[in-house]
């Protein structure tokens, strides 16, 4: 998530506001956070304070001051605050890529995983998940989605989350990243009675049909059978399962065969999507067992997609650029990558398809430069 930084006027335990540039009504700041270049007596009322400056004339429990690029907040925009001058950013107004993050602990240890799970203590984000739902409700919206660490890993107050989710913005998709383990167990899934499921999308980590090379992707025996067991059993209770694979040296060869076995065993599955890695966390530390190049890798996925289409299921391709991407499947490439980490090379300024491209993350510690070709109107430079 973005993350801004600055100076704390005094120790503060973290809380959630809504930011605000343009000010509100006395009885109508409990819950915001003013954001402007000065603090005055104009900044009473409110939940805490951002400010470009220093600390000013006024004194407020809860100022964070020295902050750099306060412009990349929005008015609406949803921040966690605390004592040490860290503003999180939980939600981003008009975004379609917000996020409720209900832990960092994961029950799979996956070998390419950008954001390596934690021990920590999920009453924090828990507690924001909450105060987001709050702050936004009556909002119109367009996405959600329900992350981890393994979300599902939070028992009850993932269902309640979800729940409250679903019924409160019945007009938004509401995306549940999971490696759809624990939905193996037929009395977990249970719990899931009574969730509007006509707005929910279950987005699924499953990377090949063999438990040999799933299992050692996600780091736990038997997690495939778990998996697509979980599967079956979320399209059982009527919810949209989409299934997400990521590309690795692992799988890479098999995804046509993978395609085939998706197309004969989960024809219902609402969406695929066949993933580029993000060579951060655990990707990055095992580099030279995931990375695959994208002349290894590009014939494969073309088979791949080419495979699904044929069998009528709705495919995309994340965060693999333009250039990177088969003509024949192009087409099926979407922008992926988060906008507080997307960046694009120098050389893509050039490039006419720019703006339809996912780019890159910001956060890789290698980029494959070598392969990156900028498109003019006529092809290739």
């Amino acid at each position: 998530m973005l993350t801004l930084k600055g100076r704390a006027s005094e120790a503060f335990s973290s809380f959630v506001g809504e930011v605000t540039f343009a000010g509100r009504p006395f009885y109508a700041r409990s819950r915001a956070v003013l954001v402007c270049e000065e603090l005055t007596h104009a900044a009473m009322g409110y939940k805490g304070c951002i400010t470009s400056g220093g600390r000013g004339s006024w004194f407020h429990p809860h100022h964070i001051y020295g902050v750099e690029q306060p412009g990349l907040l929005h008015e609406g925009d949803i921040v966690a605050m605390d004592g040490t001058g860290t503003i999180e950013v939980l939600w981003e107004e008009g975004s379609s890529q917000n996020c409720l993050f209900l832990t960092e602990n994961c029950n799979c240890r996956c070998v390419m995983c950008p954001q390596p799970p934690a021990q920590s203590d999920p009453a924090r984000f828990l507690r924001q998940a909450e105060e987001v739902l709050e702050l936004i409700r009556g909002r119109s919206i367009s996405d959600c989605c329900i992350t981890g660490g393994e979300p599902t890993l939070a028992g009850k107050a993932f269902f309640d989350i979800l729940r409250r989710s679903a019924r409160e913005h019945p007009e938004a998709l509401i995306s549940v990243l999971t490696n759809g383990r624990l939905f193996s167990d037929r009395a977990f899934v249970r719990r899931l009675a009574g969730i509007p499921a006509e707005n929910v999308l279950f987005c699924v980590s499953l990377h090949s049909e063999l438990d040999a090379v799933h299992d050692a992707m996600a780091g736990v025996r038997g997690s495939c059978a778990q998996t697509q067991q979980g599967i079956y059993n979320l399209a059982g209770y009527g919810f949209f399962v989409e299934i997400r694979t990521v590309i690795s040296q692992y799988n890479c060869r098999y995804l046509a065969e993978f395609a085939e076995h998706l197309g004969n065993y989960f024809p219902f599955c609402a969406h695929v999507a066949f993933m580029g890695l993000e060579l951060h966390g655990h990707a990055e530390t095992n580099r030279d067992r995931v990375e695959v190049s994208p002349e290894a890798y590009a014939p494969c996925v073309k088979d791949a997609v080419l495979t699904l289409v044929r069998r009528g299921i709705p495919v995309s391709l994340y965060n693999i650029p333009l250039c990177l991407c088969p003509a024949e499947v192009r087409g099926y490439a979407r922008r992926s990558i988060s906008d507080w980490k997307n960046i694009y090379l120098p050389r893509c300024r050039s490039c006419a398809l720019r703006e339809e491209c996912c780019g890159f993350f910001s956060t890789s510690s290698a980029l494959p430069e070598t392969f990156i070709k900028p498109f003019t109107s006529g092809g290739h430079v």
